[in-house]
């Protein structure tokens, strides 16, 4: 088993970025963060969950909370008794914050009692496990709370692509009018990607890797160019350009690239989605 440091902020920062767009193969693990005081406790558990997911952590409620918001990971495990913010106030915190309010949270405590317990799920708490814990049911429940979250991410492009339906809060709802203004904006320039996608809005790579990823099920490349073919399907049927014109217009940079991708997406080429469509 690998050793790792104690609570690296600004490295597990970088080092998610560095995944998230330049990795494809580790990319799509899940994302845990595990918060607890006990270094030997966030040692241990992250060597048991090395090899299954991407890992970060941190060793206080505080430091947990600003490195949720950076990271958005897909799970936190997170202890109940820490110095300062306890693991129920920062539960709270993070359920009460639209940011991270859809984040799957895990409680670690010691304590067994019903009182415990009915402060953690009050605390909003998706799941509670006492210790000693097995670590084959710890794992076995992360991966239902992963699994469980996915289901919840959904992407429905309506049959002319009109809109996003999706589970998600009226926060995610103003992140994803805000997304598609900016790239509505930068719709003509083929160069526009995720970077500057990034820059526009304000975030980091790495968060809106996440953010993107946990209310449209996708990558930020997949949703710019959807939200490109979104466009191009609309221009199709409501003006008079050919799909050449149409394609540049919708920032590609080849009229083929953007046949087979909305022949791909649509599941009809440019030209039968026009006579399907055009004057309904």
């Amino acid at each position: 088993m690998s050793q790792f440091t104690p609570d690296q902020n600004n490295t597990d920062i970088r080092r998610l970025e560095d995944l998230a767009f330049k990795n494809p193969s580790k990319r799509i693990r899940p994302l845990v963060h595990i918060i607890d005081d006990s270094y030997d406790m966030r040692m241990f558990l992250k060597n048991e969950f090395e090899d299954d997911y991407l890992l970060i952590d941190s060793d206080n409620g505080l430091n947990g909370f600003e490195k949720a918001v950076c990271s958005l990971p897909d799970i936190i495990i997170c202890d109940v008794h820490m110095p300062g913010i306890s693991g129920i106030k920062l539960c709270k915190l993070l359920k009460e914050d639209p940011r991270t309010c859809r984040i799957p949270v895990l409680l670690l405590t010691g304590n067994s009692s019903d009182e415990c317990l009915l402060d953690g799920l009050k605390s909003g708490a998706d799941g509670y496990v006492t210790k000693p814990f097995n670590f084959v049911i710890l794992k076995a429940r992360i991966d239902n709370l992963v699994k469980s979250r996915k289901l919840l991410m959904g992407f429905l492009i309506e049959p002319q692509a009109q809109s996003v339906q999706t589970t998600s809060s009226h926060n995610d709802e103003l992140f994803l009018k805000k997304a598609n203004e900016i790239i509505e904006h930068n719709l003509g320039n083929s160069a526009f990607e995720a970077n500057d996608f990034a820059r526009a809005i304000g975030m980091s790579r790495a968060q809106i890797y996440r953010r993107i990823k946990m209310v449209t099920g996708r990558s930020v490349k997949e949703f710019i160019r959807i939200t490109r073919l979104k466009k191009a399907a609309k221009l199709l049927i409501s003006s008079n350009q050919n799909i050449s014109e149409i394609a540049y217009q919708v920032g590609f940079s080849s009229v083929a690239y953007f046949s087979s991708s909305f022949s791909s997406h649509f599941k009809v080429s440019p030209s039968k989605y026009v006579l399907l469509n055009r004057g309904k």
